[in-house]
C-alpha cells in the first residue's frame, strides 16, 4: 500500500495540470534513480581496480509506471534532462572485470545491480575514459618543459641584466633581451594610464579597464554553469529549476553582452589606425602588419593554455579526472591546430578544447575585415556611414531569415540540458547564431562608429559632456539595454511569443544592446559626469583589467581541473555557485600573472623590438612638444594597450 501511495505522488507532480505541475519535488526524485552517481573513488584504489564512466538507458521488461513517468518528464527537453539515461562513475573490477573485453559486461551488472531497488534494468551504452596507469612522461609535456625552462633562463637573465645593468651596460640597450626582463614587464603592467604621459589621449579611456574586469568576472560567472551542468552532480533538477525564475533567467540570455567587447574591440582598432592616419598614409603593408602584430598578441598565450592541456591530462585523480581533463587533452591534440589558425568556430561542436576560445576566432576574423574596411574608410570618409548602415541591416535581414527559415528560438541557452552537457553537441542555435563571425558584426562595426565620432570630436574640440540631450541619453543607454536583455525571458517561458516576435527579438537584440553600450562607451571617453565612469576609471582596476586576457584563457583550465579533482560527487546550489566563482576568479588571476609576465608581455615587447617600434616611440617622445598630442603608430599602439578587448 505505502507503495502505491508513493506512486501516486509521483505521478501527481510529475504530470501536466497535476497536483503540483510538471516538476518533482524533492521527495518525488528520491524515489527515481538518480540522474548522475559515483561509486566511492576510495575504495576503488588497488593496482587491479578500473573506474569508468558509463551512460545507460533505463529499461525494463514489463511496463513500468515510474519509467513512463520519467519519460513523460523527459520529453520537456527545454528545460529538463533525459531522465531515461543515467550516467555512473563505476568501479568495474568490483563487478568481475578483469580486462578491456570483461568492462561493458562489468559494468551492465553493476549498474544494474544499483537499480534493482527501482525495480528497472539499464542496457549501457558506452563505457569510458576509464583510470589507466600513468604514463611516462609524453613527448608533448617533455617539450613543453624544455620550452618553459629555456623560457625561465632567458626570463632571470634578462631580469639579472635589467636590475643590474649599470654593471653591464653593453646589454642595458638590448631591447630583445630586456623584452623579457620581469622588472620591465612589471612596470608596464602596473603603469596607471590616467598619469599624464605623450600619449595623453589614452588617458581618457581608462574606463575601459574596468569593463574588462567586470567583463572577465561576467564571462567567469557563466562557465561556473556550464562546468557543473556537464560535471556529475547529485542535484540536477536545480540547473532545470533554474528555467523558472527571471534571474536566473535574464542570465541565461547574457551572451547578448558579449557584443560589448566585440564593440571594444572595433573601437581600439579604428581609433588608433585615426590617430596613426593623421600623419601617415595606411597602406596594405600596413595592414598586414597590423594583423602580423594581433597575432602576436593573442597565440603565445592561447596556445599555451592548449599545450598546457595537451602535455599534462594526468596531473591530478578523480572519478571525474578523465571525463572533464584526459577528454580534453585528447580532443585539443585533435583540434589544437584549428585554434592557430582562428577558424575553431566553425568546427563541429561536441569537442571539449578550450571551447570558451571561439570568441579569439571571431575576434580575429573581424579584425581582418576591419583592416579591410579602414583601408576603404580613410580613402572615402563619406562612405563610413553608408557602409556601416548597409553591413548592419544586412546582418539583422540575415538573422531574421535564419531564425525564420530554421525555426529557431532567439535566446542562444534556451537548448535542452542535455545539449549543453555535451557541449553543444547538436546545436543549430550555436553554430547558426552565435558562433558565426557575421553574427557578431553589429557590435564591432559600431565600435567602428564610436571611434570616428570620437575622434572627430577630439579635432574639431566638441564636448558631448556639455550636450545636455547626449547627457540624458548616455543615462539611459545601460537602462535600455537590460530592458532588451529582459525582454528575452519571454521566450524561456512555458508559454512560448508568436513566431514573429522571435524572429523580430533575434534581428534586433544584439544590435540594440550593443548600440547602448556603444553610446555609454562615447558618453565614458567623452567625460560625461556619472558616478558609474568614474568607478569603472578607479586605478585598481587598471592592473586586474591588463590581465584580462591571461584571466580568460587559463581560468577555464583551472576551473574544470578543480572540479574534476572532487572525489565526491558535486552538488550546485548559489553558494556553491559563489564559491567556486571566487575560487576559480582568485587563482585565475594568481596563475595570470606569471603567465603575462613570462609569456604575455614578452612576446609583445619583443614583435616591437623586431618591427624597431620602441625605437621609434622614444624619438616621437623625444621630438614632440610637451602639449602635443603623441601621434601614434597603429601597431605600437595596439600592443601598447594590450587590445582591451581580449575577454
Amino acid at each position: 500500500m505505502q507503495g502505491h501511495i508513493k506512486l501516486f505522488i509521483l505521478l501527481c507532480v510529475t504530470t501536466w495540470g497535476g497536483c503540483y505541475g510538471s516538476h518533482f519535488n524533492a521527495s518525488a526524485f528520491a524515489e527515481a534513480p538518480p540522474l548522475y552517481a559515483l561509486d566511492e573513488w576510495a575504495q576503488c584504489q588497488r593496482p587491479a581496480d578500473v573506474y569508468c564512466i558509463v551512460h545507460a538507458a533505463l529499461t525494463s521488461a514489463t511496463p513500468n509506471h515510474l519509467l513512463d513517468l520519467l519519460r513523460e518528464y523527459s520529453a520537456d527537453t527545454q528545460k529538463h534532462f533525459n531522465r531515461t539515461l543515467v550516467h555512473r562513475g563505476v568501479c568495474v573490477s568490483r563487478c568481475g572485470g578483469e580486462g578491456p573485453e570483461t568492462w561493458h559486461d562489468a559494468a551492465q551488472l553493476c549498474v544494474n545491480q544499483s537499480l534493482a531497488r527501482y525495480d528497472l534494468e539499464a542496457q549501457v551504452l558506452s563505457v569510458r575514459w576509464c583510470n589507466k596507469p600513468v604514463p611516462k612522461l609524453s613527448t608533448s609535456a617533455f617539450v613543453f618543459n624544455i620550452v618553459i625552462l629555456i623560457l625561465l633562463a632567458v626570463t632571470s637573465l634578462a631580469t639579472g641584466l635589467h636590475v643590474f645593468g649599470r654593471f653591464c651596460g653593453k646589454f642595458q640597450g638590448n631591447m630583445y633581451l630586456l623584452a623579457f626582463s620581469i622588472k620591465k614587464n612589471w612596470q608596464i603592467l602596473t603603469h596607471i594610464r590616467s598619469t599624464p604621459k605623450a600619449e595623453d589621449r589614452t588617458s581618457d579611456l581608462s574606463s575601459l579597464e574596468g569593463i574588462r574586469f567586470l567583463g572577465t568576472l561576467g564571462v567567469i560567472s557563466t562557465h561556473v554553469t556550464i562546468v557543473y551542468v556537464y560535471s556529475f552532480i547529485d542535484n540536477p533538477e536545480f540547473i532545470e529549476n533554474m528555467f523558472d525564475h527571471i534571474p536566473t533567467q535574464l542570465a541565461f540570455n547574457s551572451p547578448l553582452w558579449m557584443q560589448v567587447f566585440f564593440s571594444i574591440s572595433g573601437f581600439l582598432t579604428a581609433y588608433f589606425t585615426l590617430i596613426y592616419a593623421e600623419k601617415r598614409t595606411l597602406t596594405v603593408g600596413r595592414c598586414v602588419l597590423s594583423f602580423i602584430n594581433r597575432f602576436i598578441r593573442l597565440t603565445p598565450v592561447a596556445m599555451f593554455g592548449i599545450w598546457f592541456t595537451i602535455a599534462y591530462p594526468r596531473l591530478g585523480s578523480g572519478p571525474q579526472w578523465q571525463l572533464l581533463v584526459e577528454r580534453e587533452s585528447q580532443d585539443c591534440t585533435e583540434r589544437w591546430w584549428y585554434h592557430l589558425f582562428y577558424v575553431h568556430n566553425h568546427l563541429t561542436l561536441g569537442k571539449f578544447c578550450m571551447g570558451h576560445t571561439w570568441y579569439l576566432a571571431v575576434d580575429m576574423q573581424l579584425h581582418i575585415l576591419g583592416s579591410v574596411l579602414l583601408l576603404v574608410f580613410l580613402r572615402w570618409r563619406k562612405s563610413v556611414a553608408p557602409v556601416i548602415f548597409t553591413l548592419v541591416s544586412s546582418a539583422i535581414i540575415a538573422t531574421g531569415l535564419i531564425v525564420y527559415f530554421y525555426d529557431l528560438s532567439p535566446i542562444i541557452t534556451a537548448q535542452t540540458p542535455e545539449i549543453v552537457s555535451n557541449m553543444f553537441r547538436g546545436s543549430e542555435l550555436m553554430t547558426k547564431l552565435y558562433l558565426p563571425v557575421w553574427m557578431n558584426l553589429c557590435g564591432y562595426l559600431f565600435g567602428f562608429a564610436v571611434a570616428f565620432i570620437y575622434h572627430s570630436n577630439q579635432v574639431k574640440g566638441v564636448k558631448l559632456n556639455e550636450v545636455k540631450w547626449f547627457n540624458l541619453v548616455f543615462h539611459a543607454t545601460l537602462t535600455l539595454a537590460l530592458c532588451v536583455t529582459l525582454a528575452g525571458v519571454a521566450f524561456l517561458s512555458d508559454i512560448k511569443p508568436p513566431r514573429w516576435a522571435a524572429i523580430l527579438y533575434s534581428s534586433f537584440d544584439r544590435v540594440l544592446v550593443a548600440l547602448c553600450f556603444n553610446i555609454f562607451l562615447l558618453g565614458c571617453f567623452s567625460n560625461c559626469k556619472s558616478v558609474l565612469r568614474d568607478a569603472l576609471s578607479w586605478r585598481g582596476f587598471h592592473v586586474l583589467g591588463r590581465l584580462s586576457y591571461s584571466v580568460f584563457i587559463v581560468h577555464f583550465i583551472i576551473m574544470r581541473m578543480t572540479v574534476a579533482s572532487n572525489t565526491q560527487i558535486g552538488h550546485i546550489s548559489v553558494y556553491a555557485m559563489i564559491s567556486l566563482l571566487i575560487v576559480s576568479s582568485v587563482l585565475s588571476y594568481i596563475v595570470a600573472i606569471p603567465v603575462y609576465l613570462l609569456i604575455e608581455m614578452p612576446f609583445i615587447q619583443l614583435w616591437k623590438a623586431l618591427t624597431g617600434e620602441n625605437t621609434k616611440k622614444e624619438h616621437e617622445e623625444n621630438d614632440q612638444n610637451q602639449t602635443a598630442p603623441a601621434k601614434l603608430n597603429i601597431v605600437r599602439v595596439r600592443s601598447k594597450r594590450h587590445d582591451t578587448n581580449d575577454v
